[in-house]
């Protein structure tokens, strides 16, 4: 196959090794700063990158996530009207601009945009029906492995350091409070609009726009509480139907579409049984999917490792191939 990359951080590294090894061609590299034959070999400037779309099975978009997702969007429109498919694992653009793209679904590959090599995002495509009542979900890895390993005795300070030595959290966050935030408003209420606008999307016309979102943001005494009950509590999104009760929850959001409320934060997880069943070690990501009521048509769970480059490059090279097999 022959293939474009764009971006060359982390993740743009670690799928440029995985193409190589593949034996696949790569045709270009898009960096901040030009046009790469490879890794280190500059060949053009930025500007003409549209130049080089010619002959290509598809391009992988790893980019972090700038202006809401619309720098993603522009890349995705532009390869996607030259009916050139994408495999993306940048979450603005299929979260606040679905609507736009959505007449293009077939020829985007979404699958490590939530789950990374989970893959969670397609089981519940498949599992969806109108028996479903509720679905739960771990879908931030970093978070689950931060309070996952507090509960265990570990510092906050060191567990941290270990997940940005792991490259678990997101570029540009410093600090405890700051990488907490990074993830619980930023990096959770986006892959909530993309389960919902690509698994819910044949039950209502109404979509999610992540940026629409009215976030409850954790201040120094709500991280304190946190780490205090870190046995107690990890960031779990619901997707509810006809569901109003409170819940016991810190930070977080709640999002009102038709009858289904979509819900996000740290929430009591000695509050729901289900809760119990759902939640994962680690940094691993899990999803939950109650049918009927009263879960009379049963209960179904998937679990794996979301955070990281091995699963989220994984995840991407099988879009591509089914991609390929499909255009």
């Amino acid at each position: 196959m022959k293939v474009g990359i764009i971006g060359a951080g982390h993740i743009g590294q670690a799928l440029y090794k995985k193409v190589v090894s593949s034996g696949w061609e790569v045709k270009f590299i898009l960096k901040d700063d030009g046009i790469y034959k490879n890794l280190s070999e500059k060949i053009d400037d930025l500007k003409n990158y549209q130049g080089y779309y010619k002959d290509l099975d598809v391009v992988f978009l790893a980019i972090p996530t700038f202006d809401d997702g619309k720098i993603a969007f522009d890349y995705m429109k532009s390869l996607l009207e030259r009916d050139i498919p994408v495999v993306t694992c940048e979450k603005g653009a299929l979260s606040n601009y679905f609507s736009e793209l959505e007449k293009w679904i077939d020829k985007i590959g979404y699958s490590a945009t939530v789950g990374g090599g989970t893959r969670l995002l397609r089981y519940l495509e498949e599992r969806i029906n109108p028996q479903v009542n509720e679905v739960h979900a771990v879908i931030n890895g970093t978070l689950n492995y931060i309070f996952d390993e507090i509960s265990r005795g570990s510092s906050l300070g060191e567990v941290i350091e270990e997940a940005k030595t792991l490259g678990y959290t997101e570029p540009g966050a410093t600090n405890p409070l700051e990488i907490i935030n990074k993830e619980s408003s930023g990096d959770v209420p986006m892959k909530s609009a993309i389960l919902f606008n690509v698994c819910f999307r044949e039950f209502t016309q109404k979509r999610m726009k992540a940026k629409d979102a009215k976030i409850n943001k954790i201040g120094e005494q709500g991280l304190k509480n946190l780490i205090t009950e870190a046995h107690n509590r990890r960031c779990i999104v619901s997707f509810a139907k006809e569901n109003n009760k409170e819940e016991d929850v810190i930070g977080g959001f709640q999002y009102r579409i038709d009858d289904w409320t979509i819900s996000a934060g740290f929430k009591n997880i000695s509050e729901n049984p289900l809760f119990l069943e759902l939640v994962p070690n680690g940094v691993n990501n899990a999803l939950l999917i109650y049918e009927g009521e009263y879960g009379i048509d049963g209960t179904y769970r998937i679990i794996g490792q979301g955070a990281g480059a091995g699963p989220t490059t994984s995840s991407m090279i099988q879009d591509a191939i089914k991609l390929s097999k499909t255009s």
